[in-house]
């Protein structure tokens, strides 16, 4: 599945792809293989299970996820992450990382 998330109020997209999706009443998602998300603001989630809240515009899971971004940041949640669904708002379980140094 490939998916490209349109916000026409700021004309900028998320994409996501995976390898199998669950809907429930299209409000629930259960997304699951090979995950990539990326916002508009260069942030790239990859993880293998993530559940989708379109009511409460949440992600969420417990499974080992990487986040990265085009500053050359990279941090490994092993426990998960907890986000919005634009990933603007983020909070990893059990978290370390690399930062570059100028």
């Amino acid at each position: 599945m490939n998916l490209f998330i349109y916000d026409k109020n700021d004309n900028k997209y998320t994409y996501l792809s995976a390898d199998w999706v669950k809907s429930v009443d299209k409000i629930f998602y259960h997304i699951k293989g090979n995950i990539k998300i990326m916002n508009p603001e260069g942030f790239f989630l990859k993880t293998d299970e993530i559940f989708w809240d379109r009511r409460n515009k949440r992600i969420f899971n417990n499974k080992y996820t990487v986040i990265s971004n085009s500053n050359g940041i990279i941090l490994h949640a092993t426990n998960g992450i907890e986000a919005s669904e634009d990933l603007k708002k983020i909070r990893l379980k059990n978290i370390s990382g690399t930062f570059p140094i100028k």
